[in-house]
């Protein structure tokens, strides 16, 4: 920073560098702090809060969420035309979905069938309604394995909520750091991913088991093994992603990759600096393994993107407008709303690397 670069992003993860104070004062003058484990615990805070959903993203502040869900052959959507999801849901809208590993932004015709992973964006009300649709339940009890830095956070995010929770630590040292942290829980020095202390413990009794030691190997097989013993939710911390085809497609198993969302925040910042002459890149994601791009771009001016309806706009296969935020409120368009400069839009595509509002349009 002094020897003048223009802009510095730097990687901590020491809880003492990640408090309000640290931040806000930016001593420093860094233009961005990444924590991975802090942005890991944050995904994982928003499973919990939506266990049905094998992964959560959000956007606009909270106004408006993605989430993935796998089909089942019992559910009442299998064999429901995409034309026909959003009379039965309202302001729910299908923006991507996964058939034998292809992926594809559905048009109204397509069919939802068995074992699709289908990924879905609306307003809180509306998504929290479709999540309990598929089946009404709330984790109140949570055990994690591993007390690293992860296990920390999300406990500190955790903290007033009514969750009850039981930490499994095979260091003593970390175990007891962590009973003298958080007094009001329960810490369990012994080996978490060993099956008579996970039976001992009576992990099948727990709504959902996060696994969050720093052995990806231990997380997957530990994942795997409480998946066969009846866990209802398993949260699974892996780094390496060439790890990620070995657990398949358990239904209830979410995978949090601390290193992509890392990646996806420096990514934002970057591609955020890019070319903001007609819109501000606010904010990206990745989901289904990396390989669709959810962003949010506010319209700065006009453009393009304002001179005609939705359905005029040429836009390039495999771009999809899920969501205009409009002064503070959602809106889940159709063909025949328009976008206004000042908007904020949330885009999914299957198209990588999108720097600019105009990367979205046909030339």
């Amino acid at each position: 920073k002094k020897m003048g670069a223009k802009e510095t992003i730097v990687r901590v993860r020491n809880p003492e560098y990640s408090n309000a104070y640290f931040k806000e004062k930016n001593i420093l003058g860094f233009s961005l702090i990444v924590n991975p484990e802090l942005l890991a615990a944050r995904a994982i805070s928003n499973i919990i809060d939506f266990p049905n959903a094998l992964s959560v993203e959000r956007f606009a502040g909270g106004r408006v969420s993605l989430m993935e869900f796998v089909i089942k052959d019992s559910s009442g959507l299998c064999q429901m035309p995409i034309s026909d999801f959003r009379k039965k849901f309202g302001n729910i809208i299908v923006c991507a979905m996964e058939r034998d590993h292809q992926l594809m932004i559905p048009s109204g015709d397509v069919t939802i069938q068995d074992k699709d992973r289908i990924f879905v964006t609306g307003n809180r009300v509306d998504m929290m309604l479709f999540h309990n649709y598929f089946k009404s339940r709330a984790v109140k009890s949570l055990l994690i394995v591993g007390a690293g830095k992860i296990a920390y956070y999300l406990l500190g995010i955790l903290k007033d909520s009514r969750i009850d929770t039981k930490v499994i630590e095979i260091n003593p040292e970390r175990a007891r750091f962590f009973s003298e942290k958080f007094p009001n829980l329960y810490i369990v020095q012994g080996d978490g991913t060993a099956k008579d202390i996970l039976l001992e413990e009576s992990a099948p009794s727990y709504d959902a088991v996060a696994t969050l030691t720093g052995v990806d190997e231990e997380n997957i097989i530990t994942s795997m093994f409480l998946d066969s013993i009846g866990v209802k939710k398993n949260i699974t911390k892996v780094n390496r992603t060439s790890l990620l085809e070995i657990i398949g497609d358990q239904d209830m198993t979410s995978i949090v990759t601390p290193k992509r969302i890392a990646v996806d925040t420096i990514m934002h910042f970057i591609r955020g600096r890019y070319n903001a002459q007609f819109s501000n890149l606010e904010a990206l994601h990745h989901v289904a393994n990396g390989r669709i791009e959810t962003l949010q771009f506010q319209i700065k001016e006009d453009n393009k993107l304002t001179q005609g309806s939705l359905s005029e706009l040429k836009l390039k296969k495999g771009v999809l407008i899920a969501a205009i935020i409009r002064n503070g409120k959602a809106i889940f368009p159709n063909g025949d709303d328009h976008l206004m400069v000042g908007d904020r839009i949330v885009v999914t595509t299957l198209i990588q690397n999108v720097n600019k509002i105009y990367d979205l349009l046909e030339r």
